[in-house]
């Protein structure tokens, strides 16, 4: 099981130069941002309310593309 928290991984952008690893460890990236964002949209509001996201927030986390941060 995954904790879904705003300081997750997924939606922090990082700030590593782009070498070889950096480049072959962004679809993993994408893959984790897509799943993260699949969960949120699907919560309902307790269940956010439980993991401190606002209905708002989550919405607008879920609307955004898995290449963006």
């Amino acid at each position: 099981m995954v904790a879904i928290t705003k300081n997750a991984g997924a939606f922090i952008p990082t700030a590593r130069p782009r070498t070889t690893i950096a480049l072959m460890d962004m679809p993993r990236q994408w893959v984790k941002r897509y799943d993260l964002r699949q969960k949120l949209a699907s919560m309902d509001t307790r269940m956010l309310r439980d993991i401190g996201w606002s209905v708002f927030d989550a919405r607008r986390e879920a609307a955004k593309p898995f290449w963006k941060a």
